[in-house]
């Protein structure tokens, strides 16, 4: 990972343990943060540590240690940005073996656990299972039980750390590439089968275990299965082992100590994605961090972007409104220039077709004289030339036109024009503006 990563681990000490001032019951854990080449203890509240605690044996829980009697309450865990943490939880939790699965059903956990149930103590309804690839259809299938993981997902979310990776204890030594690892730490043997297989035991069944899992099958006449390690290979040796064990291992072959701790060996090679990941489906640990969850940045720009095109719709619609009001109030000014014996209806647009169709049937005056007014204004080009007012008086048959235009030859050029149809045009006054010249024409029929 490209973030700093801080290791932790889950521990089972046993009943009669403590963790704080708090003695342990049966099935209770401490949780400790490799620091300094050793595992520290962490402070961490009485829920956390008796979360995982068997209910049965709570009565025989065990009264606080008197004050002054109290183990180091262990260290306050933080984390900075940018970290993130890796748990590592009892190996003796998690079984773990070989299983052929088609690539459709390995992110399906309960289609796994049912290929693998015959070889379980446990039902598989009440079992989380995680499938990783070795070797063509064979995977490595690991196994916990699902309320472990629902509660330590919840723990992880309660207290706000980003601890999003759990594996168990053995998984540590999965990176010994071609090579099978044995590690002995402290009351804890765990074993790991280059073939994809791993376990923890007590210390004392080592010798045992490690007879089951690496004897030569050379030896027995058998060829190595499909993902076993080839005969011969040596067998990596981590941990404080004494004489006496590593004696029994090199009975079974090649024996190569390995300086240095499975931790920090780990933690100086951790890939962004970790293999064998607990934390999958169901119980995949949310983020959370001081500006709240992921999402809440994406929903904040979302609401911004809807109010923003909210208020742009609505101000829209405001101008919209103003400028359909204030084009109303200028066309009933114009309807009364041009009617000032009538007064503006509510629909200008059917009263003003009533009196173009009333016109058409006495004669058709104003009609025409206006298809004669658009003959001409559709051929000035100068721009100068503005429509001012405009009135018909259906009694005389007479429109009065009310024109600007740039210079008293520009209007009487348009007189010239008008007149030069069935309507005669007459320039009956012009006035000299500041900017240019405004006239009144009227437009008859000749007599």
């Amino acid at each position: 990972m490209s973030q700093e990563v801080k290791l932790l681990r889950l521990r089972e000490p046993g009943a009669g343990a403590h963790s704080g001032n708090q003695e342990l019951g049966a099935g209770a854990v401490v949780l400790e943060y490799w620091h300094q080449a050793h595992w520290k203890p962490v402070a961490v509240d009485e829920d956390f540590v008796q979360a995982f605690a068997d209910p049965s044996g709570s009565e025989d829980a065990q009264p606080p240690v008197e004050e002054g009697s109290a183990p180091d309450p262990g260290i306050a865990l933080t984390f900075e940005p940018g970290e993130r943490g890796v748990i590592l939880i009892p190996g003796t939790w998690v079984w773990n073996g070989l299983e052929s699965v088609p690539r459709a059903a390995r992110r399906q956990s309960q289609a796994v656990g049912y290929m693998v149930e015959e070889q379980l103590a446990e039902d598989v309804e009440e079992l989380h299972f995680v499938c990783e690839p070795v070797q063509g259809d064979l995977c490595s299938v690991m196994a916990v039980a699902s309320l472990k993981l629902a509660i330590l997902k919840s723990q992880i979310e309660r207290l706000g750390w980003p601890v999003t990776v759990a594996i168990p204890e053995y998984r540590l030594l999965a990176d010994t590439g071609s090579e099978s690892a044995v590690w002995f730490d402290g009351e804890r043997a765990h074993f790991w089968h280059t073939g994809g297989r791993g376990l923890s035991v007590n210390r004392t069944l080592a010798g045992v275990i490690a007879e089951s899992l690496f004897a030569d099958a050379a030896e027995a006449g058998e060829e190595p299965e499909q993902g076993e390690p080839a005969a011969g290979a040596p067998l990596r040796l981590m941990g404080d082992a004494t004489e006496l064990e590593r004696a029994t291992l090199e009975q079974l072959g090649t024996v190569q100590p390995v300086d240095g701790t499975p931790q920090d060996l780990f933690l100086g090679g951790v890939a962004p994605t970790v293999s064998g990941n607990l934390l999958t489906g169901p119980y995949q640990v949310a983020l959370q961090s001081a500006e709240g969850p992921w999402w809440k940045k994406p929903a904040i720009a979302v609401v911004v972007c809807f109010v923003l095109q909210l208020v742009f719709y609505i101000g829209a619609g405001t101008y919209y409104k103003i400028q359909g009001a204030k084009a109303e109030a200028e066309a009933r000014d114009l309807f009364s220039e041009i009617f000032p014996g009538d007064s503006p209806s509510a629909d200008l647009r059917r009263q003003i077709t009533g009196y173009l169709n009333q016109s058409s049937g006495s004669g058709g005056e104003f009609a025409g004289q206006l298809q004669q007014l658009s003959t001409v204004w559709g051929g000035a080009k100068n721009s100068d030339l503005k429509l001012q007012s405009l009135r018909f008086d259906g009694n005389r048959g007479e429109l009065v036109l009310q024109l600007r235009a740039a210079n008293l030859g520009q209007l009487d050029s348009v007189v010239s024009r008008l007149g030069q149809g069935q309507y005669k045009a007459e320039l009956l006054a012009a006035n000299e503006l500041e900017e240019g010249v405004s006239g009144r024409i009227r437009l008859r029929q000749p007599r």
